[in-house]
């Protein structure tokens, strides 16, 4: 990054970092492809209006109309969804430098939401990435971009999106609002954690992969997390991870350590004592605090070999962020957690 001098394992850190980020983009551009389809596919459609019993399968696009602009918002609607049983939704929100399409490629959410019979929906983040053809990132008030690019001064209220974007698909979609859920990567995580904060009447449960944070926010005084109701939390980290460091330290962007994160989501939720570890793979081992206030329960799987990765990574690999963790999949995961937990 411009402003830090490397050498040694720093260089290689650095260059790791640099082809990180080239596959990243590579990824964004054939989701662009990816995109372009489902929206052709989507304007042939009519839009089902709610639980009408019409059918509405594989992927649609959703306009979301917020502080005067309308956005597309693409979803995965599985085969069995037959527009009379309400369906679970997740968000799925994507990392810094990438979009909807991407982050679907990468995690393969797809293929969960056909097994397990929820809808996925991809909104994409309110800025355009620096320098980037078709990246976006997470409007995080007063958080700077991954890659030493500062916070954005302006931008769209990320929150109120997200909540405009639910309302909009609870239109056209027959889904349980009962059982609405988040997930992301890296600033989608962080974004995820956001959500747990100010969406906890909305949202039934968060699981962040690899950007876990207990406000949305990092620094000396950051934003107070203030849940409307106790949230279970389910997270990954890597101890690899080089993006966002298990133990923190890079300035004003990742400040604090996850178990710290996971230990502040346990103060928020009422949660008594110390975690419960256990060893669930050779390199995996799970933290998890129960008894939360009213049911919740946080929990973290620690990757001991792994980096800046999506658990299980059934979709498409990026290649330069480290390995990725196989004995346990992230999908299948916390699937299992967000259908223990509802509003």
């Amino acid at each position: 990054m411009a402003g830090i001098r490397l050498s040694g394992a720093g260089t290689a850190r650095a260059l790791a970092v640099c082809a990180a980020i080239a596959s990243v983009l590579t990824v964004v551009a054939l989701a662009g492809s990816t995109a372009r389809q489902a929206d052709t596919a989507a304007a042939s459609r009519v839009d089902a209006g709610g639980c009408n019993g019409r059918d509405r399968q594989g992927w649609t696009t959703v306009p979301v109309t917020f502080s005067g602009r309308t956005y597309r918002v693409q979803a995965y609607v599985p085969r069995s969804y037959d527009g009379a049983d309400p369906r679970p939704l997740v968000l799925n929100l994507h990392g810094s430098n990438s979009n909807g399409a991407a982050q679907m490629a990468i995690t393969g959410l797809g293929a969960s939401a056909e097994r397990y019979g929820f809808v996925v929906a991809l909104p994409e983040g309110g800025l355009a990435y620096p320098g980037s053809a078709g990246g976006r990132a997470w409007n995080i008030p007063g958080v700077p971009l991954y890659g030493g690019h500062p916070a954005a001064t302006d931008g769209r209220d990320e929150v109120g999106f997200v909540g405009a974007t639910l309302d909009a698909l609870g239109r056209s979609l027959c889904l349980d609002d009962r059982r609405v859920y988040a997930t992301g990567f890296s600033g989608g995580a962080r974004m995820t954690s956001l959500l747990g904060c100010t969406l906890s009447r909305r949202i039934a449960a968060i699981a962040p992969v690899a950007g876990l944070r207990a406000d949305g926010t990092d620094g000396a005084r950051p934003a107070p997390c203030r849940p409307m109701r106790p949230v279970p939390v389910l997270t990954f980290h890597g101890l690899a991870d080089q993006a966002n460091p298990y133990d923190g330290g890079l300035a004003s962007r990742w400040t604090y350590p996850v178990p710290e994160a996971v230990r502040r989501w346990a103060r928020i939720d009422g949660c008594p004592g110390a975690p419960v570890h256990t060893r669930v793979a050779r390199h995996v081992e799970r933290s998890a605090y129960t008894g939360c206030a009213g049911g919740a329960e946080v929990i973290l799987y620690t990757q001991s070999d792994a980096g800046h990765t999506w658990p299980g990574a059934a979709g498409t690999e990026v290649r330069g962020f480290g390995r990725i963790e196989k004995d346990i999949s992230a999908n299948d995961l916390m699937w299992t957690f967000f259908s223990a937990h509802t509003l």
